[in-house]
């Protein structure tokens, strides 16, 4: 897989309207995954990774751990799984 077969995929079955947001998700995918991983298995990843895609897995930089933490608030909302709904970036 390329990295233009990528994008559509996920333009596809995202729903998303052009390949330019498709590949601003998958940017944002690979950010956290790269924040989230040890560095070991990011590595490993990585070498798995055709040439041009591994070019875009290197461009992203992992997120700051400290704003996940932070975004975890957001998630969290004011009661909405008790009310039979998931919480939302915008409940609370």
């Amino acid at each position: 897989m390329d990295r233009k077969e990528l994008l559509t995929r996920v333009m596809r079955e995202a729903g998303l309207d052009d390949l330019r947001q498709a590949d601003r998700a998958v940017r944002v995918i690979v950010g956290l995954l790269k924040t989230m991983l040890p560095e070991e298995i990011e590595e490993a990843v990585a070498e798995k990774l055709p040439p041009d895609l591994r070019a875009g897995w290197d461009q992203v930089e992992p997120y700051p751990a400290d704003i996940l933490e932070r975004e975890d608030i957001y998630f969290e909302g004011p009661g909405g799984e008790a009310e039979g709904r998931a919480p939302t970036i915008t409940d609370g």
